[in-house]
């Protein structure tokens, strides 16, 4: 119990930290705007109209959500670091795993806070402009794409551990951006590539870097597909794991590093 005490007075005060950020509220803006700018662009029929808004506002909603984790979790740790924070809060026996999952909690709070603000945007302009129509695939297409950002939170988080900020940053931007084409990566790098040294690297490099493309359920809330409840436990079960081994080497990480 005094483990999740000392997490959660740690994420209670991340997430405060972040939320006065003025980036997170720069970003939370351009997104609310983008959501209700995208009603503008759909002056079409009803199913055109209805694909452009979810296209436009889900894919602002996960941008937005994944730079205010990556950049809230990269300059988390560093940061108590560089301010010589992080010092006295280990030494009222809070444990430096406890610091790790602490400021990845608050991250995500502070994430939670800013989707809820998006996702809250969207249904308004669904059910005014769409003639009181609300698609209620929104109920689990908005928690995984949290379940994405979370994803990627672990592992910006991580490598702040072991590397510079800006680097990690960068690097976590990469991951983001190729493990959302990560199956058609594959398949084109495995065609123009077929020797067998390059085969073993390019499926090692694909078995490590996460399946973010498996969490973006967006065409099923445009088109009204029907997801089997298996494959969504699966995607969930595989997006916790994958959370916590990434939180598991940060610890170790975090563990070894010399303050």
């Amino acid at each position: 119990m005094q483990a999740l005490r000392n997490i959660g007075i740690i994420g209670r005060i991340t997430m405060l930290e972040g939320a006065r950020k003025q980036v997170f509220h720069v970003l939370l803006m351009v997104a609310v705007v983008m959501i209700f700018g995208s009603t503008v662009l759909a002056h079409f029929d009803d199913k055109v109209q209805a694909k452009m808004l979810a296209d436009l506002s889900l894919a602002s909603m996960f941008f937005v959500s994944a730079a205010i984790a990556i950049t809230i979790t990269v300059t988390g740790v560093p940061g108590e670091m560089e301010q010589k924070t992080v010092y006295p809060v280990l030494a009222k026996a809070v444990t430096r795993s406890q610091f790790v999952l602490g400021k990845f909690a608050g991250a995500m709070g502070t994430v939670a806070i800013g989707m809820a603000v998006m996702a809250l945007a969207f249904v308004f302009v669904e059910w005014w402009f769409l003639a009181g129509h609300i698609d209620f695939a929104v109920l689990y297409v908005v928690p995984f794409l949290f379940l994405e950002t979370a994803i990627l939170a672990a592992i910006s988080l991580a490598l702040s551990t072991v590397c510079s900020w800006p680097l990690a940053w960068f690097l976590s931007v990469i991951v983001c951006l190729v493990g959302n084409v990560k199956f058609q990566l594959y398949a084109s790098l495995m065609a123009k590539h077929p020797t067998p040294f390059n085969k073993i690297a390019i499926s090692g490099f694909y078995h490590v870097l996460p399946s973010l493309e498996s969490f973006n359920f967006k065409d099923a809330l445009v088109h009204h597909l029907t997801v089997p409840n298996v494959y969504l436990w699966q995607t969930a079960l595989y997006g916790l794991c994958y959370t916590a081994a990434m939180l598991t080497l940060a610890s170790i990480s975090f563990r070894r590093r010399e303050l």
